[in-house]
């Protein structure tokens, strides 16, 4: 690879979030003349994943060349986007054209290899190079990472729920209840010693709570619901999920009665409401 100099990514407000939706690449390629191999720009990170331009010369044919340009993540996502190369003169046209890949590690890199003939890069009505000067820039809309190698507590720090057949509106409270941090650490010091492993709520909600926090794998729930009593039949069927939360937390605050976190859900969750006549 040639030693290139690579201008960075001016950095914007939204740069800081390593999982934002979209983001913009930039490549100015400096002694472009001089260019013999490949050239990489810095990564942006998109979706969580490092995603870079990748340019270079190609040849086409006897004593033809071409400019190749692709957009390069070594890791699984859909992902439509836009590569230019910008015109440096006033009033100039960018030369652009657009991709729609699915990349994984064995296809990490998608674009062009002849994005424009060699002449029409050097050409100087275009505007293409100044002072021997190319910038590459691309645009690129990132499809959230999925798929069974996806390893989200890599990538994010988090790991989700199970589902069980229609358990989603369960798994949606459980991660919010997860994330009330004063409610989980209270869950934690609820004493289960001498409960019934099979039909303790609070043993399980602990299991669960202590499995999203430091698992690597996505947490099963069956434990959890066959505490409250449910069959199998039973997790296939949609249940109010407002109900549930009442009856989960009606249970969970009985268990903590003549504890240290006696009043926690009451502080968390009670309001108040009045009546005018």
């Amino acid at each position: 690879t040639d030693k290139v100099e690579v201008k960075k990514q001016d950095e914007e407000d939204d740069d800081d979030d390593d999982y934002k939706a979209e983001g913009t690449l930039r490549l100015q390629m400096q002694d472009f003349s001089q260019v013999k191999g490949q050239v990489l720009s810095d990564p942006i990170y998109v979706r969580g994943l490092p995603w870079k331009i990748m340019a270079i010369p190609r040849e086409i044919g006897r004593n033809q060349r071409s400019l190749g340009y692709f957009l390069q993540c070594n890791s699984d996502s859909d992902c439509p986007a836009t590569l230019r190369l910008k015109s440096q003169k006033e009033g100039g046209n960018d030369c652009e054209k657009t991709i729609s890949h699915v990349f994984y590690p064995k296809e990490n890199d998608w674009g062009y290899s002849c994005f424009l003939r060699w002449e029409d890069v050097m050409e100087p009505e275009h505007g293409y190079l100044k002072d021997d000067t190319l910038i590459l820039e691309v645009h690129l809309v990132a499809d959230t990472p999925h798929g069974v190698q996806w390893d989200s507590k890599k990538h994010t720090g988090y790991i989700g729920l199970k589902n069980q057949g229609a358990t989603c509106y369960m798994n949606s409270l459980l991660q919010t209840l997860f994330f009330t941090n004063k409610l989980r650490k209270a869950v934690y010091q609820i004493s289960t010693e001498q409960d019934d492993p099979h039909k303790s709520v609070a043993l399980a909600m602990q299991r669960v709570f202590y499995e999203l926090q430091f698992s690597d794998k996505p947490v099963g729930t069956k434990k959890l619901t066959r505490s409250f009593g449910w069959d199998a039949f039973d997790s296939f069927l949609q249940h109010d999920v407002q109900e549930l939360c009442r009856v989960l937390l009606d249970n969970l605050e009985s268990k903590m009665k003549d504890t240290p976190v006696n009043g926690v859900i009451p502080q968390l969750f009670e309001g108040k409401m009045k009546s005018y006549v």
